[in-house]
C-alpha cells in the first residue's frame, strides 16, 4: 500500500510539473539571451521558432529600423497554433543621451507591418496566425497595451542589449468580435 501510494504521488508531482505552464516561460532577464514568451490567451508561447534545417524559422528577430523605431519579431507556438507576435515601438531614440528605459503604450489606430510604411506606423503590437494569410490581431485605440523596457546597454554597436515586458489586446482585422490576450510577456534581446 505504502508503495503504490509513493508512486501515486510521484506521478501526481510529475504531472503538476509538466503541466505548469510558469515552467515553460523563459526567465525575464537581461543578459541578452535572446529569448521572449508570453501567454496568448493563458496558454503558453515562447520564442523557439519552428521548421528544421535550413529553411527554420528562427525564434526572435528584430532591432533597430526605420532612424526611431524597434521591432522585436517573436516566431513560436501557443497550443497548436504557430504564429509571429510582432513588437513595434515608434519613437524610439537611437541616441544614447534620450531616456530608453521607459514604458511604451500600444493605444493608437495605426498601420502594421508589412502592409504598410513605417513612417505611417505609430508603436503597436500584433499577432500573425502560421494558419492564415489574411488575418492579422493588433492593437487599436480600443484593444490597448504597453511595453515596458527595462534594460538597455548600447555600449557597443554589436553588442546592444535591450529587455523588457509588454501585454496587451489585440483585435482580429477579419472579425472585431476575435480577441487574443497576451499576458506576461518578456523579451531579452541581443543585437
Amino acid at each position: 500500500m505504502k508503495g503504490q501510494l509513493c508512486c501515486f504521488l510521484l506521478l501526481a508531482l510529475a504531472a503538476c510539473s509538466k503541466d505548469d505552464p510558469e515552467a515553460s516561460l523563459p526567465a525575464a532577464t537581461h543578459t541578452g539571451a535572446n529569448t521572449a514568451g508570453c501567454r496568448i490567451n493563458g496558454q503558453v508561447f515562447v520564442a523557439s521558432g519552428w521548421g528544421s534545417g535550413p529553411g527554420k524559422v528562427k525564434g526572435i528577430g528584430g532591432g533597430f529600423a526605420y532612424d526611431s523605431a524597434y521591432y522585436l519579431r517573436l516566431n513560436g507556438k501557443f497550443g497548436d497554433r504557430e504564429g509571429s507576435l510582432h513588437l513595434f515601438l515608434d519613437g524610439f531614440p537611437s541616441n544614447r543621451n534620450q531616456k530608453l528605459i521607459r514604458p511604451y503604450s500600444l493605444n493608437q489606430n495605426t498601420p502594421v507591418l508589412p502592409a504598410a510604411i513605417s513612417s505611417q506606423c505609430k508603436s503597436y503590437a500584433a499577432f500573425f496566425p502560421n494558419d492564415s494569410r489574411q488575418e492579422v490581431y493588433s492593437t487599436d485605440a480600443s484593444h490597448t497595451g504597453q511595453v515596458n523596457i527595462t534594460y538597455v546597454d548600447l555600449s557597443t554597436l554589436n553588442n546592444t542589449v535591450i529587455a523588457g515586458t509588454f501585454e496587451f489586446t489585440a483585435v482580429s482585422n477579419l472579425d472585431p468580435t476575435r480577441t487574443l490576450t497576451v499576458t506576461e510577456g518578456r523579451f531579452d534581446r541581443k543585437q
